[in-house]
């Protein structure tokens, strides 16, 4: 029960109305709407929808207004419920992700070389010693025949296959979690809530903290309304003192906090002979955290379900608002039929694949379905198996590791173009020289983030300034140049800024703005001057070489190798450096398949799966099956994943059939004698 709900809160915890209510704190409802839309303006969806293309959104982004009155408080309120990013943010660290990336795909045999189908995983999250994951074959002669990896508490296989069936998992990003503003009986001390023109008594529940000996370090009365827990705020927002008058109640709805089933859904799906049975076995059980299950079985069948419990909102069915907690008018009205669920099976296209981006086309289906998305790794996903055709498992295995960049491509051309439009007359402050000398490095890169690139640096300063000058109007207020350069440091960051801006758009929104070349959003209010948009990419790309040159040296030597630049960590469990591994080389960038936009986080586990007579699965996971860093089996994993490369996945039918040379031991376990 702990494990799938401290799940939940890594994958689920999610409320998309954050960043819009701080951006209103700054530049109005409108405009923070536009900068944090439900729908994301670049469309790829997990669900076909029969285009051969993205697609890009285009709509003129509203002017920047005053501030919402009252969204600071709303903010704090907020910001109850998230400690950890508030704290991050007041301390100007880089933010918790929000959201985890994870891809995966599955090919059907009319587009692979063996003509059986094909399917790839890999769950993106923390990456430790020892790993979160651990790889398991699990056995009971004639009811299951499993194997793959689960996580320690789990019991049974999280991601991998059996005979027939194949699954993986990708986080939907699904917003799940809303909030409500009671009325109740007493700021200081309630016993009951207003609902429906009457009091209701709050369920009064008291956690007892215990201290490492057993001892009572804190007792705390956690209160409930109907729909979940609450936070009190005081005056402006902040935690409210004891016995102050005026405080404000907030209360949380979660589907992660309702009564589900999930461990009894993994134990049916891994007994499941074909994609029907694994989906309604996970679609009877399976609620929170919701994922994007991709599946396929030996007949050749490839599928997709966004899997999991979905509210069904009143109204306009918007969950990123704060609601009225008085009337349950507010309230959930249950949540969708499986049917309803953005899914796909056997789609014409040949290909089924989901990167954590929006499940579905805004045109196509009508409802609310905002969260946290992102979408450049499905636009370089789908790239590829558009064009892809006599497939093998080694070309699976070689895309999980791709380091091109759709990102990259969307960006680059742009920084060019405005360079050589402002070449003769360069922007304030830039001089003519540093513009062209950084068009040439840049025109020269590839645009592939491999471990020994030596332009991917550059790029991505030049996109930290274009979003700490692009985005002026949402600096905190009084921010100065100290703010101003920890924004630079954080422009990448998806949500949540660095200290300087109060939130930040994600590229997609860049991407949208760079349509319109004279938005007042260009225009940088801390200037004298009236920006457009080829003046604020050119000075962007001239002060990324400035800064790389500053702190990394000339262009060719070794601090500006990418691998130096961002190198990949991971950190024993109990952060002890001695037992972790960090300053390694690897390839891969923000946003491409094999991401290393954090160097904390990445691939935790990788997969390929043939699904034919007989099953072929290949896999690994950075580290080792033992905990032990005294043992040869704590790391010796990690050099075959940072390069890429698999292990076969052997699946005996019994242990006789392993050769001696594969086993290292048997353990057997005997009751004892009258049990």
């Amino acid at each position: 029960m702990y494990l799938m709900a401290r799940m939940g809160y890594t994958l689920a915890y999610i409320a998309p109305e954050l960043d819009r209510l701080r951006a209103a704190t700054r530049v109005g409802d409108a405009a923070a709407a536009a900068l944090f839309p439900a729908a994301q303006p670049i469309v790829e969806p997990i669900q076909p929808n029969g285009q051969t293309a993205p697609r890009l959104d285009v709509a003129p982004l509203p002017p920047a207004g005053a501030p919402t009155p009252g969204a600071a408080a709303v903010v704090a309120a907020l910001d109850r419920f998230f400690p950890e990013q508030a704290r991050r943010r007041a301390a100007g660290e880089e933010p918790a992700p929000s959201w985890l990336a994870s891809n995966n795909w599955a090919v059907a045999g009319s587009r692979t070389r063996s003509g059986r189908a094909l399917l790839a995983g890999d769950p993106h999250l923390e990456l430790t010693l020892p790993s979160i994951w651990y790889e398991a074959h699990l056995v009971v002669p004639g009811v299951l025949d499993v194997y793959g990896v689960t996580i320690p508490g789990a019991p049974g296989i999280v991601i991998g296959f059996n005979r027939d069936v194949a699954w993986t998992f990708t986080n939907t990003g699904a917003d799940v979690l809303d909030l409500y503003a009671e009325t109740v009986d007493d700021a200081a001390n309630p016993t009951r809530y207003r609902l429906d023109g009457a009091w209701r008594p709050l369920e009064l529940r008291a956690e007892t903290y215990l201290g490492k000996r057993g001892e009572i370090v804190a007792v705390d009365t956690v209160r409930y309304t109907h729909r979940g827990p609450m936070q009190r705020l005081g005056a402006g927002g902040r935690p409210a003192a004891a016995g102050e008058a005026g405080a404000r109640w907030v209360s949380m709805r979660w589907t992660v906090l309702e009564p589900g089933d999930e461990l009894a859904g993994f134990q049916q799906a891994a007994r499941a002979r074909t994609v029907a049975e694994f989906q309604g076995a996970m679609a009877r059980r399976y609620r929170a955290p919701a994922q994007n299950m991709l599946v396929a079985d030996r007949a050749g069948t490839i599928a997709i379900r966004s899997t999991g419990a979905f509210p069904v909102r009143p109204g306009d069915g918007r969950g990123d608002v704060i609601r009225d907690g008085t009337t349950t008018r507010s309230d959930w009205r249950g949540y969708l039929p499986p049917a309803a669920y953005p899914q796909g099976v056997n789609p014409a296209q040949g290909y089924l694949a989901s990167a954590n981006q929006q499940p579905i086309d805004p045109r196509a289906t009508a409802g609310y379905w905002g969260g946290s998305y992102e979408a450049w790794r499905a636009l370089r996903l789908n790239a590829i198996l558009r064009q892809a055709r006599d497939v093998t498992p080694d070309a699976m295995r070689q895309w999980q590791t791709d380091p091109g960049s759709a990102r990259a491509d969307w960006f680059v051309p742009r920084f060019l173009d405005a360079a050589a439009a402002r070449a003769a007359a360069p922007p304030p402050g830039t001089e003519a020289a540093t513009l062209a000398e950084a068009r040439r490095l840049l025109a020269g890169w590839d645009r592939r983030y491999t471990a020994d690139d030596r332009r991917a640096v550059l790029f991505e300063a030049a996109m930290r300034e274009l979003t700490a000058r692009t985005w002026d109007e949402l600096l905190t207020p009084g921010a100065g140049a100290r703010d101003t350069a920890a924004a630079r440091r954080g422009g990448n960051a998806r949500g949540s800024a660095a200290a300087g801006r109060v939130a930040t758009p994600d590229p997609e929104i860049l991407a949208v703005l760079l349509a319109d070349s004279a938005s007042g959003w260009w225009d940088d209010r801390r200037t004298a001057a009236v920006e457009r948009r080829d003046d604020v990419l050119a000075a962007s790309l001239a002060a990324a070489l400035v800064a790389v040159r500053a702190e990394h040296g000339e262009p060719d030597g070794g601090g500006w190798r990418w691998s130096r630049v961002r190198p990949r960590n991971l950190q024993h469990l109990l952060r002890i450096p001695a037992l972790g591994a960090t300053g390694l080389a690897q390839s891969g960038g923000p946003n491409t398949l094999s991401p290393l936009n954090s160097s904390a986080y990445g691939p935790s586990w990788r997969m390929v799966v043939e699904l034919g007579p007989e099953v072929r699965g290949w896999g690994i996971y950075p580290g080792g099956q033992s905990g032990d860093p005294a043992s040869p089996g704590y790391t010796d994993r990690l050099p075959r994943w940072l390069r890429g490369e698999l292990d076969t996945l052997r699946v005996p039918r019994t242990p006789g059939a392993l050769l001696p040379a594969q086993t290292a031991g048997t353990l057997t376990l005997t009751p004892a004698a009258g049990r």
